[in-house]
């Protein structure tokens, strides 16, 4: 009983100390907290303490009788023990390097200069640009040691020399020098990742062995059951304009064809004109024009534009600030007769902390009253190219400031085109319109294939194709749709409530929920495959991405699972349904971008998923408790004891998925940075989360965890963590990269 008490204080004490450093590093920095807390003794001693209890107790159990189990504890004991002697033994630090300089000592953690038994040379750094952008792709630097031998050492490549790691860190701004991390870590690594192997086969064994519950909650567990009921949310109207001069809406769409260089890529100007219009009114799409008809027609008849009440002004304050009644403002309304912009001092006192306006709303605002200013200047149309040898540089229309090396006729062309194109517009010439839109369109492939012709990449590499320009088009209609997911929400309410009200579950009830789902699953997936196939990496690099992968992954569970788990028909849509909602609030999130380089890893996509599966896992265990409480009101026992037994069954994929996640990101983190866990906020929550959800398989030891009504209170406080540790960490506790 001793040992058992132990235990959990010194478990609970770990658990509450991890989050309680992630809020001083908030606040005093990486650093403090590291030394204050991560890399102190006490700290050390409880994990040590922990786990020399546990291995007494496990002995006390017997719990060697059951192999599986008793692996899976072994594997973190292994895992801690890595940590340990990398702790003790490691040694890593910074090493500048210049272009053709051999340097021989490296910088540790203090300031500290250590000698190496070799010395490095630089022999070349570049940066490797997206294709036809100046986003970074990659960074790579040649490295050449004692022996003569080169290295190359790039993002998520890590270089080896006589035992010692070195990894991308950051690059002097002349771009002739690096600073590289570098480690010397012989013993650490290889217990960790034996752990990490011992702990996957433990996985698997435990899962595959008849001698844990998952048998018995499986067979309680294949009944019918039914949901509960929540809100959903409805669309406001947009208003209508009168007597505007609009392009033709053919022209606005050929228009919209045309390539420009937007969020670090390639991407038609129909995607910039979505995020501006989506940006200022809410919606792509106002008073029945299109986005494409809109960003055409400002560009044109600017004026008349300026008057239009297309900016939607939420927060009360703010209409007060531009004088206007109701939600709608124009351009105009934000400066007064003087062209003095009317928000700006309380946005300087807003960013001097001496504010008292609602900071989101006004910040909003801003945005807005910017997001036009950045469209007067150019910014968001940059469509022509001029390709030398590799570089590419993007100009816009009527540039005055070109390079001497752009020839005089393409210069001409660079300057008077949109001019052209507007005097088309304007005197109703819609053929001669189309054909210059041909010839800007000629003239950046002309330009794409000037330069260096034994380049690698080619035009082709550079501009997308005309069926990836369609894609990108389609997949801008279908994401600016917000009734889809309203719909999604709506329809989901409905099916609670039906499988509420039912006793029995019909047939046509049964097929009408999989027809929505599968439905719902095509939408979704159909969101998937366009970021995946426009982006050219795996979709789960933001937020938006990584909701719509989990609404994706509830609603795969729900098909595979309906059958044999009735109540999932009901609970798989409706989270998948806020997960819709949470990506389509997620504003710019949705927009496509360049992967940082350090993104580049088929591990880092693994890793995302198998959280997020976890994520959608415990997100229906918490409905599971919601549902336990219902039941138990209204004394259905047989019922509650099946969602008990669902809800302790899924605990078993949840939390083996989230550890799988957990560890392969550190493997990843190993790679790029060259240390397998630096206590950031995202490792220490998901690590939190982890623990907490691992107490559940112990009910034999955490007594009052064996009464289902108690369980399910733990499972659903259980799910704040999980909150916190996605939306929490991501937005309140977000650590910087260095590269």
């Amino acid at each position: 009983m001793v040992n058992k008490r132990l235990i959990f204080t010194l478990y609970t004490l770990i658990t509450v100390c991890i989050g309680f450093a992630t809020v001083v590093e908030k606040y005093r920095g990486t650093r403090f907290a590291s030394e204050q807390i991560y890399g102190t003794w006490w700290f050390a001693a409880l994990w040590m303490l922990l786990t020399a209890a546990a291995c007494v107790y496990m002995v006390r159990l017997h719990l060697y009788r059951r192999v599986a189990v008793m692996m899976l504890h072994l594997s973190f004991v292994v895992i801690l023990a890595g940590a340990l002697t990398t702790h003790l033994f490691s040694r890593s630090g910074i090493i500048g390097l210049r272009i053709g300089t051999a340097v021989s000592s490296y910088t540790d953690d203090e300031g500290h200069p250590h000698q190496l038994p070799f010395s490095l040379t630089l022999k070349e750094f570049q940066i490797v640009n997206y294709p036809g952008t100046d986003a970074p792709l990659d960074y790579q630097s040649i490295i050449q040691n004692t022996h003569g031998e080169d290295v190359v050492v790039s993002m998520n490549h890590v270089g080896y020399i006589d035992g010692y790691r070195l990894f991308q860190s950051s690059y002097d701004s002349d771009g002739e020098g690096v600073s590289l991390g570098i480690s010397h870590d012989p013993y650490g690594i290889a217990i960790t990742y034996f752990g990490y192997l011992l702990l996957l086969v433990s996985i698997i064994a435990t899962l595959l062995s008849r001698h844990t519950q998952m048998r018995m909650l499986y067979r309680k567990a294949m009944q019918p059951l039914v949901l509960l009921v929540l809100l959903s949310l409805s669309p406001s109207p947009l208003r209508a304009a009168d007597g505007l001069q609009v392009v033709d809406k053919d022209i606005a769409h050929r228009i919209g064809t045309i390539n420009v260089i937007y969020n670090n890529r390639i991407c038609p100007l129909n995607t910039v004109a979505t995020d501006f219009v989506t940006k200022l009114s809410g919606s792509a799409s106002w008073s029945g024009y299109s986005a494409d008809e809109i960003f055409a027609s400002w560009m044109i008849y600017y004026s008349p534009w300026e008057q239009q009440k297309l900016i939607r002004v939420k927060n009360r304050d703010v209409q007060q600030m531009l004088g206007i009644n109701g939600q709608w403002a124009s351009y105009r309304d934000f400066v007064d007769e003087y062209q003095t912009y009317k928000l700006k001092d309380a946005v300087e006192a807003m960013r001097k902390g001496d504010g008292s306006m609602n900071r989101k709303a006004l910040t909003e605002a801003d945005e807005q009253f910017h997001m036009v200013e950045m469209f007067y200047s150019g910014q968001f149309i940059r469509m022509f190219p001029y390709r030398s040898s590799d570089d590419v540089d993007w100009y816009t229309p009527g540039g005055q400031s070109l390079p001497k090396e752009i020839p005089v006729k393409e210069q001409f062309f660079i300057k008077q085109s949109m001019d052209y194109l507007t005097e088309s517009i304007v005197t109703g010439q819609r053929d001669r319109a189309m054909e210059i839109i041909a010839k800007i369109k000629l003239f950046q492939r002309d330009m794409l294939q000037a330069g260096d012709p034994s380049s690698a990449t080619t035009t082709e590499d550079i501009l997308p194709s005309e069926r990836t320009t369609r894609a990108e088009i389609f997949y801008n209609t279908v994401r600016s749709q917000k009734w889809p997911v309203f719909a999604a929400l709506t329809l989901s309410l409905m099916l609670c409530v039906v499988l509420l009200l039912s006793s029995h579950q019909k047939s046509w009830l049964k097929a009408l929920s999989l027809t929505f789902v599968t439905l719902l699953t095509l939408y979704v997936t159909l969101l998937l495959g366009l970021r995946w196939w426009l982006s050219g990496h795996i979709p789960v690099s933001n937020g938006h991405e990584t909701m719509l992968f989990m609404a994706c992954s509830l609603l795969l569970l729900t098909i595979f699972l309906h059958r044999k788990f009735p109540i999932i028909a009901g609970f798989g849509p409706l989270l998948a349904s806020f997960c819709l909602l949470v990506a389509m609030l997620a504003g710019s999130n949705s927009q496509l971008t360049p992967l940082m380089p350090v993104l580049h890893s088929p591990l880092l996509s693994v890793h995302v998923m198998t959280v997020m599966c976890a994520y959608a896992l415990f997100a229906l265990q918490w409905l599971l408790g919601v549902q336990a409480f219902l039941l138990r009101r209204h004394k259905r026992v047989d019922e509650l004891e099946r969602v008990t037994a669902l809800s302790q069954l899924l605990l078993y994929p949840a939390v083996f998925l989230l550890t799988i996640g957990i560890f392969l990101g550190a493997v990843w983190a190993n790679v790029s940075w060259g240390n397998y866990w630096s206590w950031d906020p995202k490792e220490s929550w998901a690590l939190i989360t982890l623990m907490v959800y691992a107490v559940p398989f112990h009910k034999a030891s955490v007594g009052f965890l064996r009464k289902p009504h108690y369980y399910h209170i733990y499972m659903i406080s259980a799910f704040l963590v999980v909150i916190i540790t996605y939306f929490g960490v991501n937005y309140l506790l977000v650590l910087k990269l260095n590269i």
